[in-house]
Parts: C-alpha cells; structure tokens; sequence
C-alpha cells in the first residue's frame, strides 16, 4: 500500500513515555516541516500492517525508500507523522492507545520515505481524518526562581539555535549547550503538559538535572496518597528549582491540538 517519510532511522529506546515521545518529538519538528497539500502527498506502494500483541521494544525507523514499525500504536504513530506530543493529540477511540500494530511498507518508485508518506498511509489503511483547534489548557509557565539561577551558561555560545541532551532517560536529563526552548520541550515531555517558555533567558546553558519520586510518598491504589503522576510532578517540580534556579508555574494558555475525527482498524493487506 502506501505511505513515505524522510531519510531518517530511528530505534526508540526504553524510556518513559513521555521522554520518550518528546525525543520524537525534538527528531520530528524540523522534518514534518516539508509541507505538501493533503491530496498531493507521496504514498508507499505497498504497506504490510500487521498487530502485535507482543512485549518488544517499540521500533520506528525511516531509511531510503522503506518503513518499519514495530510495537506501535496508532497514536504513537499519529505523533511521529505530526510531530505532536501525547497531550497535543485529543479524540478517537481507546484502541488506538492500548493496540499496537508493526508495520513494513516500501516506495517501489526510487524515493526517500517520508512522513508524508506515514500521513498517507494512516489515511488510506486506518481511514484517519484529523482537525486542527486551538484551545485554551492547562500549561506550565517556566520562569526563574526567587533564590536566582544556578544553571550555568555555556562557554560556547555559537550556534545558538543547536544543542541538545547527552544523556536522556527517566528521571535524567543532562547535556551542553542547551536552548532554552530545548530545556522546555523536555520537561513538557516528562510532564505531560506544553511548559511556556517564560524566563527572558537567551543563549544556551549546561544542564544536569535529576529528579527521582520521593520513596516517602509512594502512589495508593486506596486513593489515600498521592497518584504516580503527582508524585513524579513534585520530583521534577523540586529538582528543576533547586538543581536549576527555574521555577514551574501552572497557567493556562491557548494551545493547538490535533482532534481525531475518524480512525478504524486498519483494512487487509
């Protein structure tokens, strides 16, 4: 069948979802960028969709004129196509969160893959149809704290729009030359919320940061304690402050998401 995206290859590591989506994420914006009218975008001409009930490591990679999918569900793959991040994306059925799907398409054409060509086939296999609405949320409004900042500028400061983390992984977010709009794309990752750029700090700064949940506090299935998410929000609220200097303020802010018209299973091979 059909579908294509750009010369990329990308095997996705064991992260927590939501590092793992902003890694995607941080990959994806620049390339999604190649815009092309929805009835002229590049298709693959054949595309094997096939479920995986399995417990292996999700996959997605991108090379010459080929995709594979492993593992992945459809709004995983709905996030990679658009360069959206979980929370970006609202609507649709249950499915297409908890069924995950491998997927094996080619360009018989010579041809890149593309992520146009992963949209196209999201249309024609899954029958998607999407809308874009800008709504008022929920965000974090990221500033610097009372006591002053305790990240330390980069020495180098050239090519201030590159940078970016050495090591990423659940709790763990450490690198040099980090933009700032970098260091909010991550920690909006982690959180599950856009976080707003609101410090007035330019350049790039070296960041080691570390945020592990309090053992003290751990979440009770009673509903007498606290839930993962907030116990995971006040670690990363904690550390960003005292490690940083930065502090994360809740606001609300208008916020363009992606809302799911129409999904269904995928059609037969």
């Amino acid at each position: 069948m059909r579908t294509a995206k750009p010369h990329v290859r990308q095997s996705l590591p064991s992260l927590n979802p939501g590092l793992l989506c902003g890694a995607i994420a941080l990959m994806l914006n620049s390339l999604v960028s190649q815009a092309q009218t929805p009835d002229r975008r590049p298709e693959f001409e054949v595309a094997s969709i096939k479920a995986n009930s399995t417990n292996e490591r999700m996959y997605f990679g991108l090379r010459v004129g080929s995709l594979t999918v492993r593992n992945i569900a459809v709004k995983g793959l709905i996030q990679i196509a658009y360069g959206k991040r979980d929370f970006q994306i609202t609507g649709g059925p249950g499915w297409i969160t908890s069924e995950r799907f491998d997927i094996d398409a080619k360009a018989e054409r010579p041809a890149k893959a593309t992520h146009d060509m992963l949209k196209s086939l999201l249309t024609s296999r899954f029958n998607l149809a999407l809308h874009t609405e800008t709504k008022n949320a929920s965000v974090y409004s990221l500033v610097v704290a009372k006591g002053g900042l305790r990240m330390k500028r980069s020495a180098d400061q050239t090519e201030p729009e590159k940078g970016g983390p050495k090591e990423l992984r659940a709790g763990r977010i450490v690198g040099e030359g980090i933009p700032i709009y970098v260091l909010t794309n991550l920690l909006s990752s982690a959180l599950g919320r856009a976080v707003i750029d609101n410090t007035g700090l330019t350049g790039k700064y070296d960041v080691d940061l570390e945020y592990v949940p309090d053992p003290v506090h751990p979440p009770s299935d009673a509903g007498d304690g606290l839930a993962a998410a907030d116990v995971l929000e006040i670690a990363i609220f904690t550390a960003v402050e005292k490690q940083l200097g930065l502090k994360l303020e809740s606001t609300k802010a208008p916020q363009e998401v992606l809302v799911v018209d129409r999904v269904a299973h995928p059609s037969a091979n």
